[in-house]
């Protein structure tokens, strides 16, 4: 959790960024599991600049490989945390993280699904901005496990603040499923708190890149913030530009901050 460039200026508004990287292989071979992946040609560049692109000061990473958050980090100048889906056997290959303009206090991994193939945590990560803790946590939740237990977690950890938390990242579960009732009462979903061009077409774009993926036009990948802290002003899809860099789009919402 290093320090470089971090910024302790007063702000105001806050963009934020979940974006699913698939590792940095781009829509190679669309479909392949990400473990089969592992040793494939990395784009990372392309992915540090798609989120440039975006000018977010706080971004949720899914399909990292560890040591790729640090590489983003430096090519980004921000903070950076990452936290493994497994310690050792399932799930110790891939994680997710966060990257930060600002300095980042403290981070732990919360376990969320154990099992072959089912084994992910979240990243949980504390900032400080304008002198204040935010926590941001990055899911990404297990296809495969409809249970609702991992969102149950999720929530769990997010009740344990006082303070602003958001939860950001791939759910992969469509908004109106019922398990995202779980989520924690005091979060929305950023989409749904404002009615503007970039909000309407990304529910009706949604957030899986190409026609090859089954669930295209879906929207799995989300910002849930607490209102209490944070006004949405937008939430839109990154730059068409760079939708190849992988095949999730980046999902970008800018708040003003409250207290």
């Amino acid at each position: 959790m290093p320090a470089h460039g971090a910024t302790r200026d007063r702000v105001n508004e806050l963009t934020l960024l979940t974006y699913n990287i698939r590792t940095g292989i781009g829509i190679a071979s669309p479909g392949t599991s990400p473990y089969d992946t592992q040793t494939w040609k990395k784009y990372l560049p392309l992915i540090a600049e798609a989120i440039r692109s975006t000018g977010a000061d706080v971004v949720a990473i899914q399909e990292l490989l560890e040591g790729q958050e640090k590489e983003l980090g430096k090519l980004l100048d921000m903070n950076y945390a990452y936290a493994r889906h497994g310690v050792v056997g399932p799930g110790d290959w891939w994680g997710v993280g966060i990257l930060s303009k600002f300095p980042i206090t403290s981070a732990f991994r919360d376990v969320l699904s154990t099992g072959s193939g089912n084994t992910r945590s979240n990243a949980v990560v504390t900032l400080e901005i304008n002198g204040q803790s935010h926590v941001f946590i990055s899911i990404h939740k297990d296809k495969d496990l409809g249970d609702g237990v991992s969102i149950e977690r999720t929530a769990d950890t997010a009740n344990q603040f006082t303070g602003a938390v958001s939860v950001m990242g791939d759910f992969n579960l469509w908004p109106d499923d019922p398990i995202m009732r779980k989520m924690p009462l005091k979060l929305v979903d950023s989409a749904d708190q404002v009615n503007t061009p970039g909000s309407r077409f990304l529910k009706r774009v949604g957030t899986l890149n190409g026609s090859h993926h089954p669930d295209h036009g879906g929207r799995i990948d989300g910002i849930w913030i607490d209102p209490k802290f944070y006004q949405v002003i937008d939430t839109y899809l990154m730059n068409k530009k760079y939708w190849d860099a992988s095949d999730h789009y980046g999902v970008v919402t800018r708040v003003l901050l409250k207290k």
